[in-house]
């Protein structure tokens, strides 16, 4: 794994940019995970969490005042950036010999911030090598599975249903025995078959929530609590985590009085607050619109990547396009057994030809007319869509054009050339 080490320069630039284009929403939220990334000065801190809870509340008031509310947090925001860089980078900066300059200082103090690793087992959160799960009044098995979850890593579970995910995922979070194979969680830093202790490192999300009773702030105190977290960190981590969640208005809110979306984001908070190594979700998607499922899944991808308390993140979903832009890793089950397992961007890599899902008011005969000028093509008729085989010279660009020159109306057309979609056809 590549040392956890960023330039902070590009984490200020990353912040001046998001607040330069309105981003209030992602500015507020990168702001509070730079908070909880670095060590800085507590006063900064709670200002950060305190902008953090002004976003919040400003969310559903009228347009006019929500306008006017967020132009002051951004005056409030830009003011912050100053102090805080001027904060880290003087007072944080260790006393140096003249000789020194203060760039070196500088990236002295940022490194001895940061995990630097030295060797895989260091960042290795789970390892299962050879795993057999049989179910014999079924006639299914789980077999000759070998994973890896990475601290700061995303792997994603995907798959038709019945073919093993759910399995896979209960499988690494502890709460199934399989009948052959090895088991190992090295970076927990507890002895092989410690279940307690392990498990205590562990966050299992499952797709189907259990109810709450009480207020949704009082149970992340509790959770923060079953862990060990007591007293004023307490009140201070479940503060961090509802702000950073968007659940700000939610704090005094009980089950029945939440959508889906923020029920699926208090189990992720109930997490956070004790900060666990390794965090499994089962079809986290299943049940939220677009535009949640992309902040949730932005959320997942900044989170993982903490400096200072990265996860390993491993999720099972049918919604596989939106798990292929922000996963790393993908272990695509048929049948109980690995059909692809490896880097989403290895996936094809050395392919022949480039395959495309096209749909429109035309039949199969109608579309290969129109293709009738390239070399060699294959078409397959999915029932949705075709599945369009071409040549690796030919690129989406150039087919598209091809299709648009025609008569016929184009309604669908993706690019799935390195997408493990094709491996459900």
């Amino acid at each position: 794994m590549d040392e956890k080490f960023f330039n902070i320069n590009q984490r200020f630039q990353e912040l001046r940019l998001l607040v330069s284009e309105n981003d209030l929403n992602l500015a507020t939220r990168r702001l509070m995970d730079f908070a909880s990334d670095f060590e800085i000065d507590r006063r900064l801190r709670n200002q950060i969490v305190f902008l953090r809870a002004k976003y919040n509340k400003n969310a559903n008031k009228e347009e006019n005042t929500k306008q006017e509310e967020n132009d002051q947090l951004l005056r409030e925001l830009l003011e912050l950036l100053d102090s805080l860089e001027a904060d880290i980078l003087l007072r944080n900066a260790p006393k140096t010999d003249r000789e020194k300059t203060f760039e070196q200082a500088k990236d002295d103090y940022w490194r001895s911030q940061y995990l630097i690793y030295d060797n895989e087992d260091q960042v290795l959160a789970f390892e299962g090598k050879n795993l057999y799960k049989n179910y014999p009044s079924v006639g299914f098995s789980l077999a000759n599975i070998h994973l890896k979850l990475r601290l700061g890593e995303m792997t994603g579970i995907v798959g038709e249903n019945g073919n093993g995910k759910t399995t896979m995922l209960r499988i690494a979070a502890g709460d199934l025995k399989i009948h052959e194979g090895t088991l190992r969680y090295p970076a927990f830093q507890v002895p092989d078959g410690d279940w307690y202790k392990i498990k205590q490192q562990i966050a299992f999300i499952p797709q189907h929530l259990k109810s709450w009773k009480g207020f949704l702030k009082d149970n992340l105190h509790f959770a923060a609590a079953n862990h060990g977290i007591f007293g004023s960190a307490n009140e201070e981590i479940v503060e961090f985590v509802l702000h950073r969640l968007g659940l700000t208005r939610y704090a005094e809110c009980t089950w029945n009085e939440i959508s889906s979306g923020y029920k699926l984001r208090f189990e992720l908070a109930k997490a956070l607050v004790w900060q666990p190594k390794l965090l499994i979700l089962d079809e986290p998607l299943a049940n939220l619109d677009i535009n949640t499922k992309l902040l949730f899944l932005q959320d997942m991808r900044l989170l993982a990547n903490s400096a200072r308390n990265p996860m390993a993140i491993l999720l099972s979903s049918q919604q596989l396009y939106e798990i292929e832009s922000v996963v790393d890793n993908i272990l695509f089950l048929k049948n109980g057994e690995p059909i692809y397992n490896g880097k989403v961007k290895d996936f094809e890599k050395n392919r022949n030809f480039n395959t495309f899902e096209i749909a429109g008011d035309f039949d199969r005969a109608t579309l290969s007319q129109a293709l009738i000028g390239l070399k060699d093509f294959t078409i397959t008729d999915t029932g949705q869509a075709f599945l369009v085989e071409v040549n690796r010279e030919v690129s989406a660009d150039m087919l598209l054009k091809m299709l648009l020159t025609t008569p016929y109306k184009l309604s669908y057309f993706r690019d799935i050339s390195q997408s493990t979609r094709k491996l459900f056809y």
